[in-house]
């Protein structure tokens, strides 16, 4: 029997959407980070790897946060839109925008998805169905 999505995954989907924020934190965090680590190089005169080190290491720590957390928030709508068959028109453009900038990033393939995804299930996302009364 085909039964009309369910709104269960709701709040995986907001969690997965909310964690999306993570990219540009630890973009953020790199960007601080080479500052310093450009300000240590000013500052000594030469490029001392003592100094170095400490602030590519805070680099590489906040890319890797970054997209640690991020990969987090994608496997969460990914989730939520397959295995929970969410449906709402915000994530409708929230996969078609994000899946659109993900293209540019280093997420290609869940951007192409994200997108792809929205586009085919279109009708289900702009014209939920409400869940099926239980008999």
């Amino acid at each position: 029997m085909n039964e009309p999505p369910s709104n269960s995954g709701a709040f995986i989907a907001k969690l997965g959407a909310w964690l999306q924020l993570a990219q540009f934190i630890g973009l953020a965090g790199t960007v601080i980070g080479m500052m310093k680590a450009f300000r240590a190089i000013g500052t000594s005169g030469t490029s001392d790897p003592t100094l170095l080190s400490g602030a590519i290491g805070e680099v590489l720590i906040a890319a890797a946060g970054g997209i640690a957390v991020s990969l987090v928030g994608v496997l969460l709508v990914l989730i939520a839109i397959t295995v929970c068959r969410y449906r709402a028109v915000w994530m409708f453009w929230f996969l078609c925008l994000y899946g659109g900038l993900m293209i540019f990033s280093y997420f290609v393939p869940f951007g192409l998805f994200f997108l792809i995804y929205a586009l085919v299930k279109k009708d289900e996302f702009l014209c939920p169905q409400p869940p099926a009364l239980m008999a």
